[in-house]
């Protein structure tokens, strides 16, 4: 098996974590966020063959730096369409229309279900509530996951955004992500790591 390394790098205005995952010379990217250089460079001083971008959810500060990758590298991108209906939205209704320039990119739909990425099991994940194409992603070997705004460190995503849900995003954690063993690993769209047991313990949405 593979040793899956995984890199943080904290981009753009709101401070948006994006994700190198890397294995024996070979890579992958989860979110991307605004002015993505330092990760690129990162991929070219590494020699790392990128094999594919993977968005949690279309939130611009998520995707943000997608083209930019894309001109620099030739590869897949994976997200859910659920989240399309962003892209009619005005920025002053919290969608992404005024954006298109930027962020208009061809993407592949992914499914929930369990793919084979860096030479290990990715269980794709569907966890809406923060959007309704929200997706997280499992690594059962590696031990994490990636749950783009869905969950954070004693805290949970936001929901007064188009197509949020309250409901939603509660029952995906405890039906998703709180099903993982307690010791999983978990990399959040903004913040610290944290664990599956932290975050039973601590949160203060689940605590009774």
């Amino acid at each position: 098996m593979r040793k899956l390394t995984v890199e943080t790098f904290v981009l753009g205005p709101d401070e948006t974590n994006c994700y190198l995952l890397s294995a024996e010379g070979k890579a992958i990217v989860i979110d991307v966020g605004i002015d993505p250089t330092r990760l690129i460079d990162r991929i070219d001083e590494l020699g790392l063959e990128l094999e594919a971008i993977y968005l949690t959810h279309f939130h611009v500060d998520h995707i943000g730096g997608v083209k930019e990758v894309l001109e620099r590298f030739t590869v897949p991108v994976f997200a859910n369409d659920n989240d399309e209906f962003l892209k009619e939205l005005s920025l002053e209704a919290m969608g992404l229309r005024e954006l298109m320039e930027y962020i208009d990119f061809e993407y592949t739909v992914i499914m929930p279900g369990r793919r084979k990425v860096l030479g290990q099991d990715m269980l794709v994940l569907d966890t809406p509530g923060h959007t309704p194409g929200s997706l997280s992603y499992f690594f059962p070997a590696a031990g994490c996951a990636f749950v783009g705004d869905l969950i954070f460190m004693i805290a949970v995503g936001r929901t007064d955004l188009p197509r949020g849900s309250s409901s939603e995003l509660l029952a995906s954690i405890r039906s998703r992500i709180f099903i993982l063993p307690d010791d999983t690993r978990l990399y959040s769209g903004h913040g610290p790591m944290t664990t599956v047991v932290h975050e039973k313990e601590n949160n203060p949405h689940f605590i009774i």
